[in-house]
């Protein structure tokens, strides 16, 4: 069970991270911008990751590759909507060799007829 000083530090650090934005921010600026021993962030950065509240990216930096921290962003809503019709019309859905079609086997979808000729109807029309 997580302890209230925990989550706070977690928020703290958390926040610290956001406000770098784009620029990012590594494992040490963090530990002394926000006062903790590397090894509290440590623990706490682990925690972030595993919540997906935070990812890790290899950046470089004057020549030299650092890892830096860079907060995600879950505050979208994306709607996506797909048209399914005259998805019983795709010619695999009822072709009688469908579990032995693959790609790199003598049928295939690179080498069907009838979903060429599908999809070449489909584009056409």
């Amino acid at each position: 069970m997580e302890s209230d000083s925990t989550s706070n530090y977690e928020a703290i650090v958390h926040k610290k991270i956001k406000e770098m934005g784009e620029k990012g921010i590594s494992q040490q600026e963090l530990a002394r911008s926000v006062g903790l021993p590397i090894r509290e962030i440590s623990s706490i950065i682990k925690r972030l990751v595993e919540k997906k509240l935070i990812i890790k990216k290899a950046v470089k930096e004057n020549g030299k590759n650092i890892v830096k921290l860079f907060a995600v962003d879950n505050n979208y809503n994306i709607n996506i909507y797909i048209n399914l019709n005259g998805l019983d019309e795709i010619p695999c859905l009822s072709c009688k060799s469908l579990t032995k079609c693959g790609n790199g086997i003598h049928v295939s979808p690179q080498t069907c007829s009838k979903l060429s000729g599908w999809i070449i109807e489909k584009a056409l029309s």
